[in-house]
């Protein structure tokens, strides 16, 4: 005690406290300011995080600088120690001391450097969205504007929705004129509820202008501010406007119509008046907008279902009612009644292009897909609304399915153009990119929307096919933890990474954990055949399939094609020859124009195997040479394409076609390289009907020997990494989290 006592009055003596809290304070000074002007300047928390951690490392620098020396009137001299203490001089500074003080200033000026360096390299200010790193647009589109997502400012947290759709409705007026490139609203609204500034917003997505505002509703009374900012966030425009609700339609069209005569001038835009549905229509229109660019499609069916009910000659929630409905695999009622729901939109508004534009994608989901009438559709679309998003992301799919690769991939370049943080066409673009060979770009594009808080799920299936067919099953465990641990979709993909590592068991508990989790999955009485599948017990599977359909109340007729494929795929392969074909034929249209559903599918979906094998085991041989001869002719052309490499589930299928066909010796060469390419669909496939032929092959039986080997050693790294991850308490946690926020806002949890 007297050591620690004495060491207090030495330290005293010393100064050593004042020189402590100067250097607190002075650090926290520095902190305040950091606070308050980095946001400004798009600097994010990382950096201040890199001020903080400097100043902690500097702070017994400080003490020991303390200890030593003094500042006073006579300028820095040494403290002298205990023994001459009674004087009360300080002693000049010698030798030692300067050589003290370099140490000081070197150590000093390296911890200032270092804490300069992560200011300068910290990452653009990630906002809900918005990648982290390399988001920012090396060039600026000419006349280009992104329109923020308004912020709420009334009391209502539930109006939220409301001040997005005044948003939306202003970018949607002012898309139609071509002279101005209007970023899409995925991107421009992925910056919401952030600090970011507007020079890096700007930068992040190429625009020259940014029009931001806010909305106040309460009751009947409606306050909406808007102003226009330039690329450094210089304000061009501004105005405020106090109405009543029912002058929502007229604020949106003067707002649009300032926006455009100050950026290009000698345009007017002339919007014709608004057609003015009710209000309590629109608000629940606006609602289920919004539910639909958050993919709930059932939500938003709903909410716009309600809105059509309130006024059935809402053209708007027409359109969009049916794009819900196409989206994904409608079945066939469902498809004419989207259908029926466009034919109304047009038949109330003729111009609508919303929903001009649905009848593109109502072509292209149609069997077969009718793509020369949605590549006339659309193009008409995007001459009059050339910043329509959805559109070009549509006409690139078409493009891509009527031979036209090369232009398909320059409508989507366009689209990431427009709306850079899209899921779907970030996607679609790097599915290109893959197919193109340039994996390293596909990489850094995915990689940098992963970096976003909530990545929409086309960037996953594109993830988890790319480690797929690279035979990469540990990334592709990895993947689908983040798929589940961010509920971006059901434990589905994380069961089908361990079916296809071999550990079953895993895969079984991760499907039967989906009904929890995820209450509301529409796929949730089919997916109960999938495990047997993944085992090989296809029958089990069938008969579970089936078992599926009736709890449903339906009939195979009335499934969508993707499930009846899957369907007839599962009758093949169980030994129901006649049955499948029954299922299969009438989808030959379907089944010639699209092959195999999906390139990372599970269980197997490959239509046209499932019906040549069954056409061969029923003695239709003729039948079957057809399917093979022309899937032969294409295989040829996708291998012998050396200007891109092929993919390792193309070649596998490939050499699956030669083996149906009689080719035992090609098909073992094409799995040979199937294999070199990564294919390592083992564990899935080793019960696999058509390779039986080749069951007792040494080659064969080698060849399988590798892949077993390769698959194993990468299960005992996944096992590794669940023995220490702590995966599951990860998930547990978020899950139980999720269920008490979905419990104080009254919705549903998944």
């Amino acid at each position: 005690m007297p050591s620690i006592v004495q060491l207090y009055r030495e330290a005293r003596r010393r100064k050593v406290f004042r020189t402590a809290a100067l250097y607190v304070l002075g650090s926290w000074a520095v902190l305040q300011v950091a606070d308050v002007l980095f946001p400004g300047f798009g600097i994010p928390e990382t950096a201040i995080r890199a001020l903080v951690w400097t100043a902690a490392l500097g702070f017994p620098v400080a003490l020991i600088f303390g200890w030593l020396f003094d500042i006073g009137p006579g300028g820095l001299r040494r403290t002298p120690p205990p023994s001459a203490a009674e004087t009360g001089e300080s002693r000049p500074l010698g030798r030692h001391d300067y050589a003290l003080l370099a140490t000081f200033l070197v150590i000093a000026a390296v911890l200032v450097f270092r804490a300069v360096q992560a200011v300068r390299e910290a990452p653009v200010a990630a906002a809900p969205g918005v990648a982290a790193s390399g988001g920012e647009n090396d060039t600026r589109l000419p006349n280009s504007i992104a329109v923020l997502s308004f912020t709420n400012i009334s009391s209502d947290p539930d109006n939220e929705y409301f001040c997005d759709g005044i948003s939306e409705e202003i970018l949607n007026e002012i898309s139609t004129v071509r002279e101005l490139n209007v970023i899409g609203r995925t991107s421009s609204f992925a910056f919401k509820d952030s600090n970011i500034g507007i020079e890096k917003i700007s930068a992040t997505l190429g625009v020259h202008y940014v029009l931001q505002g806010s909305v106040r509703k309460a009751g009947n009374q409606l306050r909406i501010s808007a102003q226009l900012l330039d690329e450094r966030g210089r304000q061009l425009w501004a105005q405020t406007f106090d109405r009543e609700l029912t002058n929502v339609f007229e604020i949106q069209e003067e707002i649009a119509q300032a926006v455009v005569s100050r950026i290009v001038r000698q345009v007017d835009l002339s919007l014709k008046a608004p057609s003015k549905p009710s209000l309590e229509a629109y608000d629940r229109y606006l609602a289920g907008r919004d539910l639909l660019h958050k993919r709930d499609t059932t939500g938003a069916m709903n909410e716009l279902q309600r809105a059509i009910d309130l006024d059935p000659r809402f053209a708007e929630a027409q359109a969009e009612w049916a794009i819900a409905r196409l989206i994904g695999s409608p079945s066939k009622s469902e498809f004419d009644a989207a259908a029926a729901a466009i034919d109304r939109a047009l038949e109330l508004k003729p111009q609508l292009l919303r929903a001009q534009a649905a009848r593109g994608l109502w072509f292209l989901q149609s069997t077969p897909p009718d793509t020369a009438a949605a590549k006339s559709v659309l193009q008409v679309v995007l001459d009059q609304d050339p910043n329509m998003s959805d559109a070009l992301l549509w006409m690139s799919i078409a493009l891509d399915q009527s031979g036209q690769p090369e232009e398909s991939v320059a409508n989507l370049h366009r689209a990431a153009r427009i709306d850079p943080l899209h899921p779907s066409i970030a996607g679609n673009l790097a599915s290109a990119l893959i197919r193109k060979g340039d994996d390293e770009a596909a990489l850094r594009l995915l990689n940098r929307q992963l970096q976003q808080p909530n990545p929409g799920y086309p960037i996953y299936t594109t993830l988890r096919s790319f480690y797929r067919t690279r035979g990469r099953l540990v990334e592709l465990n990895a993947i689908g933890k983040d798929v589940s641990l961010r509920s971006v979709d059901t434990h589905y993909s994380l069961a089908a990474s361990y079916a296809l590592l071999g550990s079953f068991d895993a895969a079984d508990e991760w499907m039967a954990r989906n009904p929890k989790d995820f209450p509301k999955w529409p796929m949730q009485q089919y997916a109960v055949s999938v495990a047997p599948n993944w085992r090989g017990d296809i029958e089990q599977s069938r008969q579970r399939f089936e078992r599926g359909v009736e709890s449903a109340g339906l009939s195979i007729e009335e499934l969508s094609p993707v499930l009846r494929i899957w369907y007839g795929a599962l009758l093949a392969r169980s030994g129901h020859h006649a049955d499948a074909i029954k299922v299969l034929e009438p989808l030959m249209p379907l089944i010639a124009t699209t092959g195999q559903i999906s390139d990372d599918e599970l269980p197997d979906t490959d239509g046209p195997h499932a019906l040549a094998w069954s056409y061969l085991q029923t003695g239709e041989r003729a039948k079957a040479d057809r399917i093979l001869s022309d899937l032969l002719e294409k295989c040829r052309s996708d291998v012998d394409d050396r200007q891109r490499p092929v993919a390792s589930n193309v070649l596998h299928r490939c050499a699956e076609t030669a083996l149906l066909a009689g080719d035992a010796e090609r098909a073992l060469a094409l799995l040979e390289q199937a294999i070199e390419a990564g294919w390592r669909d083992y564990y899935v496939r080793r019960n696999d009907p058509y390779w039986t032929a080749l069951e007792n092959d040494p080659r064969y039986r080698a060849l399988m020997a590798t892949v077993k080997s390769d698959v194993d050693r990468q299960r005992a790294v996944v096992e590794r990494i669940d023995a220490t991850d702590g995966f599951k308490a990860k998930l547990d946690a978020a899950m139980a989290a999720r269920r008490e926020a979905s419990q104080e806002t009254g919705e549903p949890a998944t």
